[in-house]
Order: structure tokens, then sequence, then C-alpha cells
């Protein structure tokens, strides 16, 4: 009897399971943390996935065969995951796994400029692998970080089996698309305290418990991933205090009138 494709994928995943790992292309940093995985350490790559791609949960077959492809690396705090300019050459897709990552750039002056802040079950980077770009910035971790990288080429072939799966894929790299494309646009035609509101409650919707928010990042830090000075920032921030619309001490914000906020946009 023919073996169906489901099972064959199977049969390649425990394959490549059992294969010798081969030479990666990584940041100095973290090339020497990096380990072939074994079938146990599936579990947390599922998990990932499921938080990432939620949709993807109609299609188990398709999951579970994602979370036996490629390979994971740990990298301590302070260490580079990926490097913006070196190329990605092995044309791979890359999730956080566990730990926080801070995607940023070292601006001329060596002085770490955070874009943005990543959790676990986001994805670090799913573009650059198909032109086999290079990476657009640094993947900078911040706490014990466990990622995972799926090769590019194996993810699409799967695809041919699971229709869901190239959806889902097409539909996360237009989504990156939109969202870099309004952060232009806002940039250029929002004034700040637009920018600023959209962006809390965004986080309060991403990240939020309840009405509380834990910005989990310095002042200096949220001003550089927002394009203003840390002035302007706090400035802002206590204009909308002023306002009764937040309320914060430290990094711990409350917002008090969301539809405040929201009627700023």
């Amino acid at each position: 009897m023919t073996p169906s494709i489901h099972t064959q994928h199977a049969q390649a995943s425990a394959h490549a399971l059992l294969s010798p790992p081969r030479q990666l292309n990584l940041h100095p940093a973290c090339a020497h943390l990096a380990a072939p995985r074994r079938p146990a350490a599936a579990a947390p790559v599922l998990q990932a996935l499921r938080q990432a791609w939620p949709s993807l949960e109609d299609d188990e077959d398709a999951l579970l065969a994602l979370a036996l492809m490629g390979r994971s690396h740990r990298v301590r705090p302070g260490g580079l995951l990926l490097k913006d300019g070196d190329s990605n050459a092995a044309g791979s897709l890359w999730l956080l796994v566990r730990g926080k990552l801070s995607m940023g750039l070292h601006d001329p002056k060596a002085v770490w400029r955070q874009g943005r802040a990543l959790q676990p079950g986001q994805w670090i980077d799913l573009a650059s692998a198909w032109p086999q770009a290079p990476f657009p910035e640094t993947a900078l971790a911040l706490t014990p970080v466990l990622a995972h990288e799926f090769p590019a080429q194996a993810v699409l072939a799967l695809c041919a089996a699971h229709p869901l799966l190239f959806k889902v894929l097409l539909a996360s790299l237009g989504s990156s698309a939109c969202e870099a494309m309004a952060s232009r646009q806002a940039m250029s035609t929002q004034d700040f305290p637009t920018r600023l509101a959209e962006w809390l409650l965004n986080e309060l919707r991403l990240n939020g418990q309840g009405d509380c928010l834990n910005l989990g990042l310095l002042k200096r830090d949220l001003a550089a991933q927002l394009g203003v000075t840390p002035e302007t920032l706090s400035r802002t921030l206590r204009l909308f205090q002023q306002q009764g619309l937040i309320v914060m001490k430290h990094r711990e914000l409350r917002i008090l009138a969301p539809a405040g906020l929201a009627a700023l946009r």
C-alpha cells in the first residue's frame, strides 16, 4: 500500500531528526548554543505555533509537522539571535518560543534603539527568508530565549499538502507588510498624541491584564520605538494623566478611559 502524504511527511520529519546537524549561519553570540532538536523538544514549539497561528488548529497534522521541522536555539540574556545586515542565506523563518526579544538597531554611537518587543508565540522574521535578504533588524535577548528556526522551503513544500497552512502563512506576511506601511504612514501623518493613544490601546489588547499595562521597557526605548524624544513621550503621558485618561507609576500604567484614547484616533 502506498503511504499517505501525511505519513510521508512524518517519515521525512523523523529522518530529519535523526540526521546530523547542519552548519548554520548564526550570529556568533548564539551559534555555540545551537543544538539539534529531539522529538521531546517539539512540545514548546507546538505551543508557540498555536499562539502564532491559532487558525491552524483546524489542521493538527500541519501543526505537528511544523513542530517537528527545523531546529531550536537558546540565547543568554544580552546575546544576539540575529544581526541586522547579516544575510538570511539559509532561508529560514524564525519564531520566538520562550523569553523576550528586543528588536531594533544600534545607532552610529552604538546606542541600542528598540523598534519593537516580542513575546513568545510571535514571529521574529517571516520575510527575509524568501529573497534570502539581510535581516532588517537585530534580535537582542532580554531574558533567556528559546527561538525556533524553520527552513522556509520545507514550510512551502508542506503547504502543498495543507492549503490552510499556505493561507495562514500568506495572511501573516500580508499583516506584517500592512503594519509596516501603517507605521510609516502614521509617522508622517499623525501627531504624536494620536500615535501614542493608538499604541497604548494596541498594547492593552495584546499584552494587557484588564485595564492594566506593564510597559516592560525604558521610556527612552519606547520613545525610540515611537520616533520621538523621551521628553516628548514623558510630556504626552503627563498630559494623558492630567486629562484622566491614564494613571501611571514607573512602568505600570492603568488605562482609565479607553474610549477617550480611542477618540484621539
